[in-house]
């Protein structure tokens, strides 16, 4: 399992560990006079921040299960972002679709001068990237793969 889903699922698990208790004690405990207005003021904000989270989520939750990916393929090159954070971009050259990864491959040159062939696999909605594959134009040898 690659970076990319357990980021996904890490997001999912805080965004339900945010709801779940925010839900409880709001629900239940929102006419008690011991809790005080900014108590509840951070438990709303909490839970609000928890439905964020869940809405960003939820729309590819049965595609990250079901692993129904969608496969882009093409003409692209690659964009090192911030060396220190190794953030690589991934541009395929016919549609400007941008893709970004947090590794970035040990491949001669980064740049649009430099025309690579990727393959690059997101979930059906496109919201989350998952991994890519980078080969040489001409002879379609692999050079990288995360």
């Amino acid at each position: 399992m690659n970076a990319e889903i357990i980021t996904y699922f890490f997001i999912l698990l805080l965004a339900v560990s945010f709801v779940l208790p925010a839900c409880y004690l709001l629900v239940l405990h929102f006419d008690n006079k011991q809790y005080s207005f900014f108590k509840k003021l951070k438990w709303t904000a909490l839970l609000l921040l928890g439905l964020l989270l869940l809405w960003m989520t939820l729309p590819s939750f049965t595609e990250m299960i079901s692993r129904d990916y969608q496969l882009s393929e093409g003409g692209c090159f690659l964009k090192v972002v911030d060396s220190k954070s190794t953030t690589t971009e991934v541009t395929f050259s016919e549609t400007n679709n941008t893709f970004s990864f947090r590794d970035a491959p040990d491949l001669d040159a980064y740049d649009e001068k430099i025309p690579y062939y990727c393959q690059v696999t997101t979930t059906r909605n496109g919201e989350f990237e998952i991994d890519y594959r980078v080969y040489d134009k001409d002879t379609k040898k692999l050079l990288y793969a995360n």
